[in-house]
């Protein structure tokens, strides 16, 4: 399948919009990998904040674009760019950004909002969502859980090596900690509902629990007593007021899901439980490897369309 620009000349001119350290890092490794960047709005690069961000100059860049690249998340609501670096200050409409870019230009973005991406592709232009990538996900996945581990040693009065920690969920994130762990030595608990990744657990040296919503449905309540760390990667609501009452208040239960997550937040505030929520951790705690990685799945979808350095 060819590219929009296989038999285009200087097809290399990227915009990058928005976005935190991530972004930026992504924006130098894409430029040293030979494109041509802009950037605008991008939390770390030098632009006058006295004047609009969004105003001639930008313009003009996006008219010329061959590809625009948005931030992971793109949006925090659906409608505006997720731009952390204005605060607020001067917000852009994502369908604003339509209005300046021509057809053949390649929209990239991670976690691209399904109304946007709709009204893009209903339009004309080619969307790709690099946060769908299965490669991404993984590599992702082990850069939250490198994260969520230091989350836990610094919490902790405690050596990792001997505590007794569990993990809710198996998905990616779930599995990278639960090597991470066991190789520090921590004695691992993985509850999940599904049998075939509790075998795969056990198989590996971890303590088993099957939770869900049939008989096992009170297994849960297993957790609330001898754990130095609870790790949540289930978006669903296992932790509810009854078993934060329960739990041991020595106990920290670090959050990883994503919305809505896994914890009674009213709950967790109103009995002083120790919850650490910890969304959107590649950012916060390694956002120079999470650009990396953005740039290279990036780089990988521009080549396949025939935007190349």
């Amino acid at each position: 399948m060819k590219g929009r620009y296989e038999n285009m000349n200087k097809n290399n001119k990227l915009v990058l919009l928005g976005g935190d350290l991530r972004q930026y890092t992504a924006s130098v490794m894409l430029g040293q990998m030979g494109y041509d960047i802009q950037m605008f709005g991008v939390y770390g690069a030098k632009e006058n904040t006295d004047t609009s961000i969004f105003g001639a100059e930008y313009e003009e860049a996006l008219s010329k674009a061959n590809a625009v690249v948005l931030p992971l998340p793109v949006s925090p609501d659906g409608i505006y760019l997720n731009c952390p670096f204005l605060n607020g200050r001067e917000k852009l409409r994502l369908t604003e950004i339509l209005k300046f870019i021509n057809l053949n230009t390649v929209i990239v973005g991670g976690r691209v909002p399904m109304g946007f991406g709709k009204e893009a592709e209903e339009r004309g232009f080619l969307v790709k969502d690099y946060f769908e990538s299965e490669d991404f996900q993984i590599q992702n996945a082990y850069i939250t859980a490198e994260a969520a581990l230091s989350i836990a040693m610094n919490s902790l009065d405690k050596n990792i090596c001997g505590s007794k920690i569990a993990i809710t969920g198996y998905g990616r994130i779930a599995k990278h900690l639960e090597r991470l762990l066991l190789g520090l030595g921590a004695e691992v608990t993985v509850a999940a509902r599904k049998d075939s990744d509790l075998a795969w657990a056990y198989s590996h040296g971890c303590t088993v629990l099957k939770i869900g919503n049939g008989e096992e449905k009170g297994n849960i309540y297993k957790l609330t007593d001898g754990y130095d760390v609870i790790y949540n990667t289930v978006p669903n609501r296992l932790f509810d007021e009854d078993f934060l009452k329960q739990a041991k208040g020595s106990t920290y239960i670090i959050d990883l899901a994503s919305v809505p997550g896994g914890v009674d937040i009213r709950a967790a505030k109103e009995l002083g439980s120790n919850v650490l929520w910890a969304a959107s951790l590649p950012g916060k705690y390694a956002p120079k490897s999470a650009g990396v990685l953005i740039a290279s799945c990036v780089s990988g979808i521009l080549q396949g369309e025939g935007v190349c350095p």
